[in-house]
């Protein structure tokens, strides 16, 4: 086997180790979706819930919209619940907020405070549990949309846990090939990296909104650890570390916004690719105490990000080494990657198609997250040396809504990157080396296809409440 070819498995190993895992995953979370339970029913205490919604510079319509949104899930239930929106705004955004919250005919308490100093969304959360004086804490973003059982099936669940963690399902405003993707692989992620793993005796992770916390527990580990920016991950960590219990209820549904351009993707990517490295520097801090192949599993969990990198890396290198050795890629070497990829993309589409998606519908979409996903590793390959390196991160706010559009001069990484691979798969053509070419022409046709059919609108999948959803 020539030396081109040992370095093409070895680049392509973490994709598929990873999406081995997967499937293992997927596999592992077959079996019927829990039913809806009416708030209620089967009886039990009900649990006096915090919800706390943090914001910062978020349009007062849609602050008031997420109340009346709560009010309405929530009435009739026996569930009870009170929101407290943590605001980072100046004092006359505040008195307006507050204003036009007393203005609303609501049945659910809602209070608004202001908090002043720095310390961005941890700060905000852990100001949250300062003031929360009920038993349980939920944080929800200002444009999560729970369902009706959503709190009820949460607070059935924390019974027998210290935190319970809710199940997302993507909705967009624009529907977008990507926001269509996203939503799907929103979906599989859930199923996957929660319901297979739980089913595995795996730790499970809060995520940033719809995770259920025992007040008394949250405090028992300090809260959420200062200054950083993958909270949800850490402060799992922090708790698995001292023992807590974290399971997951894929009956708990969260209908999350997802990004419906690429500029959002990206920014939002760029965020959880430093988070990613973060996190992991902090595993070996908080899971000293935990076994040793369960805690080697966690830290594969925060870094799922290196099979897009490793993907992109073969691009680059696979046609630069063809030219600098004098020889092409053998096919007996794509075999195991192809291999792995096409039982993952079944196994994924069986999984999604379960929720009234096509076969063939699923399949699609899939090749669109995966298309956009190697489209954006660039940024993800800056966001993790940012993390290596210790550096700040200065990203903006991710755009949502109106803002939620794209700015192709801003893509300059992904410019850069397909003009490297696109004149080393040309000169490699040119060659005769034919498959390293054509490994050399995936990010250039990923990030064209992305930019060009994945930030087109298509037809909606289903409404609810004026939004796509994800089916």
């Amino acid at each position: 086997m020539s030396l081109l070819n040992v370095i093409f498995l070895a680049l392509f190993s973490p994709l598929v180790v990873v999406l081995s895992l997967h499937i293992l995953f997927l596999a592992s979370s077959r079996g019927a979706r829990p039913v809806v339970l009416e708030p209620g029913a089967g009886g039990g205490t009900p649990k006096t819930i915090t919800i706390a919604i943090p914001i910062k510079s978020e349009p007062l319509g849609l602050v008031v919209s997420s109340v009346l949104y709560l009010d309405k899930v929530l009435r009739g239930t026996e569930v009870d619940a009170r929101v407290l929106i943590v605001s980072d705004d100046g004092e006359d955004y505040v008195s307006r907020l507050q204003q036009a919250i007393q203005s609303l005919s609501i049945n659910i308490p809602v209070r608004v405070v202001r908090r002043g100093g720095s310390g961005g969304r941890v700060a905000a959360l852990n100001y949250a549990l300062k003031l929360v004086e009920r038993d349980f804490l939920i944080i929800l973003d200002v444009d999560a949309r729970p369902a009706r059982d959503f709190l009820y099936r949460l607070s059935k669940c924390i019974e027998d846990a210290d935190v319970c963690v809710s199940h997302w399902v993507g909705y967009w405003t624009r529907p977008t090939r990507i926001a269509r993707a996203l939503a799907l692989s929103t979906d599989l992620v859930a199923t996957a990296l929660y319901g297979g793993r739980q089913r595995l005796g795996l730790l499970i992770f809060p995520l940033g909104s719809g995770t259920l916390f025992r007040v008394s527990s949250l405090r028992a580990i300090g809260g959420w650890e200062d200054g950083v920016l993958q909270d949800d991950v850490i402060v799992g960590l922090k708790l698995h570390g001292r023992g807590f219990r974290v399971l997951y209820d894929d009956g708990a549904i969260l209908r999350v916004l997802v990004p419906s351009s690429y500029r959002a993707l990206r920014i939002q990517q760029l965020k959880w690719a430093y988070g990613s490295v973060e996190s992991l520097r902090y595993s070996f801090r908080y899971l000293k105490d935990v076994g040793f192949f369960k805690s080697l599993e966690a830290r594969l969990y925060t870094l799922q990000y290196i099979p897009a990198l490793s993907t992109l890396a073969a691009s680059i290198t696979t046609p630069l080494l063809a030219l600098v050795l004098g020889v092409d890629l053998s096919p007996f070497s794509i075999l195991p990657v192809v291999a792995v990829a096409s039982v993952y993309s079944y196994v994924a589409a069986r999984t999604v198609s379960s929720r009234g998606l096509s076969l063939s519908g699923a399949l699609k979409t899939l090749g669109t997250s995966s298309a956009t996903g190697l489209a954006v590793a660039p940024v993800v390959v800056k966001g993790v040396l940012l993390g290596i390196l210790g550096a700040r991160l200065k990203a903006p706010v991710t755009p949502k809504g109106g803002g939620d559009v794209e700015r192709f001069s801003e893509y300059l990484e992904e410019y850069t990157t397909t003009l490297v691979t696109l004149c080393l798969a040309l000169l490699a053509l040119l060659r005769g080396y034919y498959l390293a070419a054509l490994t050399g022409l995936t990010y250039p046709v990923a990030l064209l296809y992305t930019l060009l059919r994945g930030t087109k609108c298509v037809r909606e999948v289903s409404h609810h409440d004026g939004e796509g959803v994800a089916t």
